[in-house]
């Protein structure tokens, strides 16, 4: 099967990317499985297991989907009706005005339910990209994985409930000490460690792994 993976960010992402590092490994499973993958993204992407076909934001999508494709997978909702079998993602949240398409999937069953469906395919990551974990270390403190500065992602509750326990750490991957786009947000609390934002393994200039652990400079080693 020749599948066509749409998307309007460039792959592969280097820093923060949640969908991009989704569709990465969906493609390098989808690979491995003996079918053939192509992505339509824009100018400036590359990728050593698929196709790259530059997508061009001013022309029709349905205009840019090569005959050979046997299945289209988007990633942002369909602007037009596709001739070609299609499913698109549904990756965040809309509101109650925004109708959604019949072809829907949701990435977990709250998620479908919330929206009247039952649709849904969690997101996988390949885990290749982010050392091997030692399960050995001591569990010494907590961990909040996102993107800080999204006030949705709510890296505020993680901090509020780890400064009502008596003594527990949180360690912060994905923000910084001081957020200015959730307005002046400062953290006090020697309690609570951020780290910036954390990429995948080859992601060197950020981050670099060592034995199941994150190292970056000046910084203590995390547990991952």
């Amino acid at each position: 099967m020749h599948i066509l993976i749409v998307h309007d960010q460039q792959i592969p992402v280097s820093g923060y990317g949640g969908t991009e590092r989704v569709i990465w490994g969906l493609a390098k499973s989808l690979n491995s499985l003996g079918h053939q993958v192509t992505f339509l993204v824009p100018a400036g992407s590359n990728c050593p297991f698929a196709s790259i076909l530059i997508w061009n934001p001013q022309l029709p999508l349905i205009d840019q989907i090569p005959a050979y494709i046997d299945v289209v997978h988007l990633n942002q909702l369909p602007q037009e009706s596709l001739a070609k079998p299609y499913v698109v993602t549904i990756h965040g949240n809309h509101n109650s005005d925004t109708l959604l398409d019949k072809n829907a999937i949701f990435v977990s069953q709250n998620h479908a339910l919330r929206y009247g469906s039952n649709s849904f395919i969690h997101n996988g990551l390949d885990w290749s990209d982010y050392g091997k974990p030692n399960l050995k270390l001591s569990r010494n403190h907590f961990h909040f994985l996102g993107k800080a500065a999204w006030r949705v992602k709510n890296v505020q509750g993680a901090i509020d409930t780890v400064l009502k326990s008596p003594s527990e750490t949180l360690a912060v991957l994905g923000g910084n000490r001081l957020n200015l786009k959730m307005g002046f947000r400062m953290t006090w609390s020697p309690r609570i460690t951020f780290y910036g934002t954390v990429g995948g393994q080859h992601d060197r200039e950020r981050a670099a792994y060592h034995d199941g652990h994150l190292v970056r400079p000046s910084l203590d080693q995390v547990p991952v």
